[in-house]
């Protein structure tokens, strides 16, 4: 098993891949900077086994789309 597959694994206990998605691009509709900041404290706290899992897939998509080049 390589390593980058092992992140994606954070135990046993972790949830449907799909449910953890689900949760977090709902946390990420959020259009208040203060209660989206609540809400992924909050989501953390309460699956904690969970967040390096939700890092690796979220920078997963951060890379696949990149952000727009600076016009210069």
């Amino acid at each position: 098993m390589s390593r980058g597959n092992e992140v994606c694994h954070a135990g046993s206990s972790m949830r449907d891949p799909e449910i953890i998605e689900s949760e977090l691009m709902a946390i990420s509709a959020i259009a208040d900077d203060s209660t989206k900041f609540e809400r992924i404290v909050a989501w953390c706290a309460t699956h904690p086994d969970e967040v390096p899992f939700a890092l690796h897939h979220m920078m997963g998509l951060r890379n696949k789309h990149p952000s727009k080049p600076s016009e210069n």
